[in-house]
């Protein structure tokens, strides 16, 4: 036991040492890779750089070619465009954007490609430059005022006339300006492109020789602006200007740096030189991306290392173990020993736990099973084995699904988990509902099972549907009903109300509900809705201060114990009901008194011209008749025909006159006046009967002395526009008119056995065929306090009835 330690000991030393190799020979790889990849980068500036100048002075060349131009030195407009374009298309036009012609005044004179300013950009520092006679053939490269990471530059070249007399060469007209407008970045980009692929244009940046930067895609912000002109705000970014210092003392070299915004850097740099510029161009370098290999290598290595420790620890732990495990075997196999006696002891008593749960589920009324992790049914009780047959192996999918596969719907994963859930399942074997709850047990072998109890409440279901769709159906009905639905409980506070009966009292629900009912009813009303009987006028107080009239049909709520728990009434605005009521009950009034007062007018016209047909009208007839009488009489014997028609004259007076007679009666019956409503009624009937030959038989009381004098002419004029209308259109053979009277009014009927007619049919008729013999009739009846029906039917005649109370009154 002791030897081993001291193997273990020694190989842990050993293997102390391996990390610390590892290490020394990372860092000695990452020093040799950063001083390889720096003459590289030094390598890729150069490059850039030198490119950069034949670039601009392979242009400077073309643009003098370009000055040269007829053209252009002596200012032929016409074919200027031309020349311009020709030559654009000659030289390289991925890299020039465009060719410009200025005047002397620095307004375009012609343009091609994509330039678009009318003004030269730039030209407030050019012009001033290109008008020294010195400056004659010069180029100046210049920074386009475009946007700043867009790299275009300006180079441009003034334009000199000479003057035709002159003798000196170089003596000239300033004309003008022509420039070109290189596009750098593509320029740079299609150098990367060739150079190496896997660098892009974010690993370059230029900075003039005063410290400006011209081109940086890291810090767009500070393109054109001077590093030597710093702000507040460049600390944010930088935590120091010193390695931009250090490259403009320098021609070329290598530096890192570091901003607080980017990771490390490795940058190489070289200089650019061109007639009136000085550029550094800088190539830079993710320092992870340099180093990254090597830091890759330095993980495998520590992990392969990490991998030899882990085998070694785990065997010097066998070999221990090993000595370890001589010694406890005896000890394990006592308790071992020990352990399955008792075990055995628990499985008998498990095994009756068993048979008394089986028991209990044999007896369930629902369906039970039991299925293990691989879905084997271990137990299934009589009510589902009489609904799915004999079990015979299959699987529980099989068995009750006759599916080949796990059910989709199964929750058995979250029982073997160790939760109990209860769900919900529709079968689609028989279209039923099952109410589901599945919880885990332990199996004979200590294995997690689930058990499954299946109840059927489809019935249950579609009861709980209906009833829902009663409460909607109930709810939808309340709440849409035109009256108000209020309901309170025994302390008499509102539990609901309607919509209707919230627009009734002019408040929200929410602000109804759980208040006192007393606080909106008057004073007089709140005894009469405590009663909880049906009640009309109710006055409820709105929340705008106003009174409304209500009918409530109030319905108490009882328990099962019969005890009170509330009440619920259907509320009825009848306020606008009532004033319709008031109004017509004055409309009603009124118009009664304006009947009155045009029957008894009409009545007093009827005298006023029964007393002129009799008296004037007669008395002029009588004299008449008295003339005639005398012409008879003295006329010759022989004079026969005039005999003949004074006596057919006289006659025929004599029947004038007994029409008016009878037409002032009709008009003014003075036979009422002086004999009373029965005599007259007598008289009536008989020449009514006289006139049309009808049967008519009278049962009449004396009645003179239970109605008013008025009320005798409303009678005896509704009995005349009775048998006026019997002997018009009834075509009757038989009229019986009864007058009786009982403890409070007199009843008059008056039948006949005529043609009779539809009272549907009549009310259909326009007023114009309907007449007003009916109208006028109620409306004398109506006058008198009385009432009057009509009832008729097609070929068994027609009965009206009045009823007048009996009353002594005064005239109206």
């Amino acid at each position: 036991m002791k030897r081993n330690w001291l193997r273990v000991a020694l190989a842990g030393a050993l293997l102390a040492v391996g990390p610390l190799l590892i290490l020394h020979l990372y860092y000695g790889g990452v020093q040799e890779v950063l001083s390889q990849f720096r003459d590289l980068q030094i390598s890729y500036a150069n490059h850039f750089s030198k490119q950069i100048q034949f670039f601009i002075e392979g242009h400077c060349r073309e643009l003098r070619d370009l000055s040269s131009f007829p053209s252009i030195q002596r200012g032929r407009l016409r074919q200027l465009g031309s020349d311009l374009e020709t030559y654009a298309r000659q030289i390289d036009r991925t890299y020039v954007k465009g060719i410009s012609l200025y005047d002397d005044s620095g307004k375009r004179v012609c343009a091609t490609g994509e330039t678009a300013n009318d003004s030269m950009p730039g030209g407030y520092r050019f012009f001033p430059w290109a008008k020294r006679e010195e400056n004659r053939e010069k180029i100046l490269l210049l920074p386009a005022a475009a946007d700043r990471q867009s790299l275009t530059f300006i180079l441009a070249t003034p334009l000199y006339r000479d003057l035709p007399d002159s003798k000196d060469l170089r003596g000239g007209v300033f004309t003008g300006v022509l420039t070109f407008t290189l596009d750098m970045k593509k320029f740079l980009v299609s150098q990367l492109d060739a150079s190496n692929p896997k660098m892009n244009l974010n690993q370059i940046w230029i900075m003039d020789r005063d410290g400006t930067l011209l081109f940086g895609p890291d810090h767009p912000e500070m393109v054109m602006r001077n590093i030597f002109k710093r702000e507040a705000s460049c600390q944010s970014c930088h935590f120091s200007f010193r390695y931009a210092e250090e490259i403009l003392t320098k021609r070329e070299g290598t530096f890192d740096y570091r901003t607080k915004t980017h990771p490390k850097k490795i940058a190489a740099f070289a200089s650019m030189e061109f007639e009136n510029v000085s550029w550094v161009v800088v190539v830079n370098a993710s320092y992870d991306r340099v180093t990254g290999f090597l830091g890759k290598s330095l993980r495998e290595h520590l992990i392969l290392f990490g991998i030899i420790v882990f085998a070694f620890s785990i065997g010097s732990a066998l070999v221990i173990r090993k000595e370890r495990t001589k010694v406890r075997a005896e000890e394990e196999l006592v308790r071992w020993q020990e352990k399955m006696a008792e075990r055995s002891k628990a499985e008998r008593a498990l095994e009756l736990e068993r048979n008394k749960l089986k028991g209990v589920l044999d007896s369930m009324s629902d369906g039970v099973y039991i299925v293990s992790p691989e879905y084997e049914i271990q137990y299934v009780n009589p009510v589902l084995e009489k609904a799915y047959g004999p079990l015979k192996g299959r699987r529980c999918y099989e068995y009750l699904h006759d599916l080949s596969g796990a059910c989709s719907w199964c929750k058995a994963r979250e029982v073997f988990a160790g939760n109990t859930i209860r769900w919900e399942w529709r079968s689609l074997r028989n279209g039923k509902t099952y109410d589901l709850l599945d919880t885990p047990i332990r199996g004979p072998e200590g294995a997690v099972h689930k058990l499954q109890f299946i109840r059927d409440v489809s019935d249950w279901k579609r009861a709980e549907k209906a009833l829902r769709n009663s409460e909607k159906r109930y709810r939808q009905l309340v709440e849409t009903m035109n009256e108000g639905l209020a309901v309170q409980d025994e302390h008499d506070r509102w539990i609901y109300v309607n919509h209707r009966f919230s627009e009734m009292l002019g408040y929200p629900r929410e602000e109804i509900i759980g208040r006192p009912v007393s606080e909106f009813l008057s004073e007089t009303d709140r005894a009469v809705y405590r009663e909880q009987v049906e009640a009309d006028g109710v006055s409820w107080l709105r929340k705008d201060g106003q009174t409304i009239l209500t009918r409530v049909s109030p319905k108490t709520i009882l328990d099962e114990r019969g005890q009170f728990r509330g009440s619920f009434a259907v509320i009825s605005d009848i306020t606008e009901r009532r004033r319709a009521e008031e109004a017509l009950k004055k409309s009603e009034g009124q118009l009664r008194a304006l009947s009155s007062q045009l029957l008894s007018a009409q009545e007093t016209e009827r005298k006023r011209i029964s007393r002129e047909l009799h008296d004037e009208l007669g008395q002029s007839l009588t004299v008449m008749k008295l003339r005639l009488n005398f012409i008879e009489k003295n006329l010759m014997i022989d004079q026969t025909e005039l005999l003949k028609e004074c006596r057919s004259g006289i006659q025929y007076i004599d029947q004038l006159i007994e029409n008016i007679r009878r037409l002032s009666r009709d008009l003014s019956p003075t036979i009422l006046e002086d004999f009373g409503l029965s005599a007259a009624i007598r008289w009536l009937i008989h020449n009514f009967a006289k006139n049309y030959a009808t049967k008519v038989t009278l049962s009449m009381m004396d009645i003179d002395s239970l109605l008013s004098r008025d009320t005798h002419v409303v009678i005896y004029r509704v009995i005349q526009e009775a048998l006026t209308n019997i002997g018009k259109h009834s075509q009757a053979r038989n009229v019986s008119v009864v007058i009786r009277k009982d403890s409070t009014s007199v009843l008059f009927s008056i039948q006949d056995d005529g043609i009779g007619f539809e009272n549907g049919e009549r009310v259909a008729r326009s007023p114009e065929k309907r007449g007003l013999g009916l109208a006028t009739m109620k409306g004398r009846v109506q006058m008198v306090g009385g009432d009057l029906t009509v009832w008729s039917e097609e070929t068994k005649g027609t009965r009206i009835t009045l009823r007048i109370p009996m009353e002594r009154g005064e005239s109206v």
